[in-house]
């Protein structure tokens, strides 16, 4: 885009500089973070250790649950995706789903629930907050007014995505750990599921429920 002759060193220097700056901030805006903003654990519990585990993503679109079903598998040791051992078509049966998963020796069950998705708008205004010396001169600031044009700067939209991370021990069918979680920009279904599984675990390590990642 032209930078305007604003007939001034300064400001032209300023408005390069901002220009270069946009889209530096742009690519900030747009990469992912995931944080936890709520976490639960089941006083009792000292440890998670499990040795066959079910992951499960619940959502209406298959797609999406066999996407996080198989990244969390490939995540979580000795993991195997819900939609290999339950039929697509009774899924959503409480005891067809129980027979499935206890039939099959599983001692835990990993869940993810897509709760919502919402977006916040920020403005980045192109003035800088300040007032040149050739505003204290009516023609200083008359040379500079009228060739100088508008900048509207640009607005930035995030999307944030919140999604729930369950676990559960099969046996009592009694949930351990609960969490949720909220994230910036996800650029897949994937990379949400790799940055939820890399949170949640982090918290499980810090409150030493797991062991730490084997050097």
């Amino acid at each position: 885009m032209p930078v305007p002759n604003l007939g001034d060193t300064m400001t032209r220097s300023l408005r390069a500089i901002t220009l270069l700056l946009a889209p530096l901030a742009l690519a900030a805006c747009a990469s992912s973070k995931t944080t936890l903003t709520m976490k639960w654990k089941e006083p009792s519990v000292t440890e998670l250790r499990f040795s066959k585990i079910v992951t499960v993503g619940v959502s209406a679109d298959a797609r999406w649950r066999e996407i996080v079903e198989d990244e969390l598998s490939y995540l979580v040791r000795n993991a195997v995706p819900a939609y290999s051992v339950i039929p697509a078509d009774a899924v959503r049966d409480i005891e067809t789903a129980k027979k499935f998963i206890k039939g099959g020796g599983y001692d835990a069950a990993v869940v993810l629930r897509l709760v919502g998705v919402d977006k916040e708008t920020t403005y980045y205004s192109g003035a800088g907050p300040w007032w040149p010396d050739y505003y204290g001169s009516m023609w200083g600031y008359w040379g500079y007014a009228w060739p100088a044009v508008y900048d509207p700067g640009y607005m930035s939209t995030t999307r944030y995505v919140t999604v729930e991370a369950l676990i559960y021990r099969v046996a009592d069918e009694k949930l351990l750990f609960a969490a949720r979680s909220r994230t910036s920009d996800p650029s897949s279904t994937r990379a949400l599921t790799g940055e939820v599984t890399k949170a949640v675990r982090d918290e499980l390590m810090r409150q030493k429920l797991i062991p730490p990642p084997a050097k």
